[in-house]
């Protein structure tokens, strides 16, 4: 069987398994495939991870600043655990990197109010790079709702036609975990959710490529930025909306089929006395 297939298979296996158990269920997978579990894992949604370094500074961990059981943090620069033969950005790629986080950190503190960021870029061999902008929010205890995590996943592929033109690709996946709160009207349950879409823009850099960091910055924090809102806005209007119509509908049957029995009941009585 060719790796794309084995690849396939396992994807389409974990679709019919339990959303909570995915990290689990893909550990399990990747055990099977071993020379391909890391393409494997690039293409599974899953909550990111969160990571610290020495000093108990935070950072994301994801597929995308991992290098075999380490994971790169945006902060230094360095894996933890540190290990040799590590892969870096080039310096001016960490530049770059570095301007981003700024720049994403403020974007979640308007948006997301709290939560941890991390931006993290590497080198392509066609003169081009990638991005990957990262979000983690954990769900605090509140009125319904036990806990749950957000997590937003935004892959930005940039390439050049050596010449003025640049080409940015974007991915975003949304992945929502809730545990709702037992009680005696709705029990237990989990909601687990996850939405993805994909945008292209190109633009002409700058005559010169004057300010072409500023340039890169701006045009993918735009894209990051309309693609997420649209994400929201989905999953909002689409998944919790079908999850209220589904509760509704179980209350309105389990309401309906107490009528019923009531009046068969009173039926019963009435024929009882007067039939």
């Amino acid at each position: 069987m060719e790796s794309k297939e084995k690849i396939l298979s396992c994807l389409n296996i974990l679709k019919r398994l339990p959303p909570t158990q995915i990290q689990k269920n893909a550990t399990a997978l990747a055990s099977l495939i071993p020379d391909y579990a890391e393409e494997l894992y690039q293409k599974i949604d899953k909550p990111l991870d969160i990571g610290q370094d020495e000093k108990g500074n935070q950072f994301i961990q994801s597929e995308f600043n991992r290098d075999g059981d380490s994971f790169r943090s945006h902060l230094t620069n360095q894996y933890y655990p540190s290990i040799d033969d590590a892969v870096y950005p080039s310096e001016a790629l960490r530049k770059l990197e570095l301007k981003a986080n700024a720049v994403f950190e403020e974007y979640r503190r308007l948006y997301y109010e709290g939560g941890l960021s991390s931006c993290y870029f590497w080198d392509k061999e066609d003169g081009g790079f990638a991005t990957a902008w990262l979000i983690r929010k954990n769900v605090e205890k509140s009125k319904g709702i036990e806990d749950g995590s957000w997590s937003s996943i935004n892959v930005i592929d940039i390439k050049t036609d050596g010449k003025s033109k640049w080409t940015y690709k974007i991915t975003t996946s949304v992945v929502l975990e809730m545990n709702i709160i037992q009680n005696q009207d709705v029990g237990k349950f989990n909601i687990t959710g996850t939405l993805t879409k994909q945008k292209e823009e190109s633009y002409d850099a700058p005559a010169g490529n004057k300010d072409l960091e500023l340039f890169h910055i701006m045009k993918i924090g735009t894209l990051v930025e309309d693609v997420e809102s649209y994400l929201r806005s989905q999953l909002d209007s689409v998944y919790f909306g079908k999850t209220k119509d589904i509760v509704f509908q179980t209350r309105f049957n389990e309401g309906e089929k107490h009528f019923i029995q009531q009046r068969q009941g009173l039926a019963g009585e009435f024929k009882q006395k007067y039939g």
